[in-house]
C-alpha cells in the first residue's frame, strides 16, 4: 500500500525536528527517520496500529512519546498527524 504524508503531518514532523535539533541534531534526525520507517511499516500492515480515538483512524505508537495518526482510503494510507503523547488527543473542541 502506498503512503502519503498529509500537510498537517508534515508540519508536525518539521515542528518536532526544529524543537529537538538545536539541542541534539543527531537525535532529531534519527527520530525523523523513525517516523518515516514507521509509516513504511504500517503501509505494509495497516491494521497493526490501535483503533484511533477519532472515527475511521488508527494510531501507531512510536517509542513511548509519539504516535502516527493515520487512515486508509482505498489503496492509500494517509498519515494525518504526528502527535506527542503529552498532548491532549483528540483536541478539546
Amino acid at each position: 500500500m502506498k503512503f502519503v504524508w498529509l500537510e498537517p503531518a508534515l508540519n508536525d514532523r518539521i515542528a518536532i525536528f526544529e524543537h529537538i535539533e538545536p539541542e541534539n541534531p543527531r537525535a532529531a534526525e534519527e527520530l525523523d527517520i523513525e517516523f518515516e520507517k514507521a509509516a513504511a511499516r504500517i503501509s505494509r500492515h495497516p491494521d497493526m496500529g490501535r483503533p484511533g480515538r477519532i472515527a475511521d483512524t488508527r494510531e501507531y505508537v512510536i517509542g513511548r512519546r509519539y504516535f502516527l495518526l493515520y487512515r486508509t482510503k482505498g489503496d492509500v494510507l494517509e498519515i494525518m498527524a504526528v502527535i506527542h503523547t503529552s498532548r491532549q488527543w483528540p483536541p478539546l473542541t
